[in-house]
C-alpha cells in the first residue's frame, strides 16, 4: 500500500478516535470541556447571583452545542480522509479544523494551567491534533509531489 493511503487512514482513525475523545471528555471531565468550548466567555464577569447562573447556564449549553458539532465535523473528517484518499481538499480541511482544534486545546491548557490544575484528557486531545496536523500536511504534501 503507498504510504499516502495509509497516511490517511491513520489520520482519519485518529480523527474518529478524537471525536471518541470528545464524548469521553464530556462525561469525565466537565470543567475541560466548557473551558474548550466557551472561548468566547469570559467566567469572572459576573457581578450578581443571576449573571453567574445565566453566565453558567449559557457556558454549558455552548459546551454541549460545541461538543456535538466538534463530534460530527472529525466522524465525517475521519470517514473523508480513509474513504477519499485520492482528494486533496480533504487534507486541507482537516488541517485547518485541527489546527483550530490546536489553538482551543492551548488556550485551554494555559485556563487550566493559570488555575494550577491540568487535565490529561485535554493534553492527549491536543497531542491526537498535533499528530492529525501533522499526518495531513505530510500526506498533502506527498500529493503535490506526486501531482
Amino acid at each position: 500500500m503507498e504510504i499516502n493511503k495509509i497516511l490517511r487512514i491513520v489520520a482519519g482513525n485518529l480523527c474518529i478516535l478524537v471525536a471518541i475523545l470528545r464524548i469521553v471528555t464530556f462525561f469525565l471531565d466537565i470543567n475541560a470541556t466548557v473551558i474548550y468550548s466557551a472561548f468566547i466567555i469570559d467566567l469572572d464577569e459576573a457581578v450578581s447571583l443571576f449573571e453567574g447562573i445565566a453566565i453558567v447556564i449559557f457556558a454549558l449549553l455552548m459546551t454541549i452545542i460545541g461538543t456535538v458539532i466538534a463530534v460530527i465535523i472529525y466522524v465525517v473528517l475521519g470517514i473523508l480522509q480513509i474513504a477519499l484518499r485520492k482528494f486533496k481538499t480533504v487534507s486541507i480541511i482537516c488541517n485547518v479544523f485541527t489546527a483550530i482544534s490546536i489553538i482551543l486545546s492551548i488556550r485551554a491548557i494555559a485556563l487550566f494551567a493559570s488555575a494550577g490544575e491540568f487535565s490529561i484528557l485535554l493534553t492527549i486531545l491536543m497531542t491526537l491534533y498535533i499528530i492529525i496536523f501533522s499526518l495531513c500536511i505530510v500526506s498533502y504534501m506527498k500529493f503535490r509531489k506526486e501531482g
